[in-house]
């Protein structure tokens, strides 16, 4: 089933890119769980972290068949569950440790029909139990998680000892990749820590699990190409979890995308949800005019679905958001992985919103390490699943100016505007091709490259708390010959509402206001698909 939909999801890309205009609905590129006519809530807050990891696997055994667990690790969890209007019903909880695991075994244990011990000091153990158990309706269990589920239910089932079956970590894979990968879901392949709460996402869908550390054991890559190589991935196939964006760089090579989700909660749950689509507003341009300086505000991380799920998802239940116009990255994978999320977003969006795609688009990736002869069959992909998202905006990272994997990027996103990670404004003043540069109405290059009709920015400074953003923009000196266009990046993780600091868009706004009150009519603060339908505009007439 794995390989026809990412067959299926390859051959709609080769169509679009031989037919213009050809339109194929995204979807297949994950696999999806059987919607439940009833949900059951597990309270496991006050579980052990060990107690906790067996509980994820378990979510994932439930659910590859009947999506109907639900397990709320923390608060937020429950906020995501109402927000949804799903029904559910809360399962009672027993007196002692470990209760959500206990009433969670208690109603499920017969499916269970193998337990498989582990070693939490050798995290290969859990990584091989986990996918083990997956295709033998197993769990994986520390010895005292093992012993009070027994003892408290009488379940007789087979136990199986991982903790001291091979010496190292590179031999547990190298075996796993002989005895198990044969069996694995090519769709998705896993990089997890053995916290990470996409557990019950990798038992669901049987992908291949795995857990270097790159930056403090480099030689591990090795094992991490043999895998990639291994499991015959190609384009349509994700690398979820994480392990470092430098993993991203591993994967791309063998055309697979990061979908960076390491904490993304009840994933075999809301996987279930039927596939929706979107549709958003396109921008509206004002008249540029010389000596404005003309700003977009972007949140960062967007890219990354457990940012997408909490803290950005916190981020915009701030009473300010709207008084300020600011983009918020989003991962157009969500159509398919959590569609509900994706769905509360739109419905609230107030009109200083707008929703697009994180680095680099469906999945993140660096066009540069990106495989050369794969790269066209991902940009058709990522198009159709960037426009049944509704975005007209999105980053662009790591793909060399001027080149053909930036033209092609270019060609084939159907955006209106494109914020890049790069220095456009150095490589495009040595450019001879006149259709990549913008040019003012002196003929001079602006920080402005368009190329097939589309502009491209510096996605811009990248501001860590709000005084930042006053400091850099006050830096930006305007041009009385010509309009400035620039771009401000507000890193999530330094903007996250703090005890009586007020929300992120509060601090934004503060800033704006004080920004307006030091330089008066200096600075014109636009949504990103504004500013781009402007800078169209602006090009278009200084022609």
């Amino acid at each position: 089933m794995a390989t026809r939909t990412n067959t299926f999801v390859i051959f709609c890309a080769f169509l679009f890119s031989l037919v213009p205009g050809l339109v194929c609905a995204a979807g297949g590129l994950f696999p999806k769980m059987p919607l439940a006519t009833n949900v059951f809530v597990v309270n496991c807050q006050n579980d052990s972290e060990e107690a906790k990891r067996t509980e994820l696997a378990l979510q994932g055994l439930v659910n590859r068949t009947s999506a109907e667990v639900y397990l709320v690790e923390k608060p937020l969890d429950r906020t995501h569950l109402e927000d949804s209007g799903i029904a559910h019903v809360n399962l009672p909880l027993p007196n002692g440790n470990d209760a959500g695991l206990c009433a969670l075994f208690q109603k499920y244990q017969s499916r269970v029909k193998k337990m498989i011990l582990y070693d939490p000091a050798k995290d290969w153990t859990f990584h091989l139990a986990v996918m083990a158990g997956a295709q033998e309706n197993g769990i994986p269990v520390t010895e005292p998680v093992k012993d009070e589920l027994v003892s408290k239910s009488g379940w007789s089932g087979e136990i199986e000892d991982y903790r001291n079956r091979w010496p190292d970590k590179i031999t547990a894979y190298d075996w796993a990749m002989q005895n198990l990968m044969p069996h694995c879901n090519r769709q998705v392949v896993f990089a997890l820590k053995s916290a990470h709460s996409l557990i019950d996402y990798a038992v669901a869908t049987g992908g291949f699990d795995f857990h270097f550390d790159l930056k403090a054991n480099p030689g591990q890559r090795d094992e991490m190409d043999k895998i990639f190589h291994a499991g015959g991935y190609t384009v349509g196939s994700s690398l979820m979890g994480y392990d470092r964006d430098s993993a991203n760089v591993a994967a791309n090579k063998y055309g697979i995308g990061y979908v960076v989700s390491d904490l993304y909660d009840n994933g075999s749950f809301w996987s279930s949800q039927p596939d929706e689509t979107f549709h958003q507003a396109p921008g509206r341009a004002i008249a540029a005019l010389p000596g404005r300086v003309y700003v977009t505000i972007t949140w960062s991380d967007g890219d990354n679905i457990q940012f997408d799920q909490n803290a950005i998802y916190q981020l915009w239940k701030d009473p300010a958001r709207g008084s300020v116009p600011v983009g918020t990255t989003l991962s157009p994978s969500l159509q398919e992985l959590d569609p509900k999320l994706l769905d509360w977003y739109y419905k609230k969006m107030t009109a200083n919103d707008e929703l697009m795609a994180g680095p680099s688009g469906v999945q993140f990736i660096y066009g540069n390490d990106f495989n050369d002869q794969l790269f066209p069959a991902w940009c058709a992909t990522n198009r159709i699943w960037l426009a049944d998202a509704g975005f007209h905006t999105a980053c662009l990272w790591h793909t060399a100016y001027p080149g053909q994997k930036f033209s092609s990027y270019l060609s084939t996103c159907g955006l209106d505007g494109i914020l890049f990670s790069g220095d456009i404004t150095a490589a495009s003043a040595g450019q001879a091709h006149e259709h990549s540069k913008a040019k003012n109405r002196h003929g001079s290059t602006s920080d402005v490259v368009v190329e097939n009709g589309i502009p491209v920015i510096s996605e811009g400074h990248a501001v860590w708390n709000e005084d930042d953003i006053f400091n850099h923009l006050s830096r930006v000196q305007p041009d009385p010959d010509k309009p400035v266009f620039v771009g401000v990046k507000c890193i999530v993780e330094g903007f996250e509402k703090k005890e009586g600091a007020g929300g992120g868009y509060a601090k934004i706004k503060r800033q704006v206001d004080r920004l307006n009150a030091a330089y008066p009519g200096r600075f014109v603060f636009l949504l990103p698909k504004d500013l781009f339908a402007t800078i169209r505009t602006y090009t278009a007439s200084s022609r």
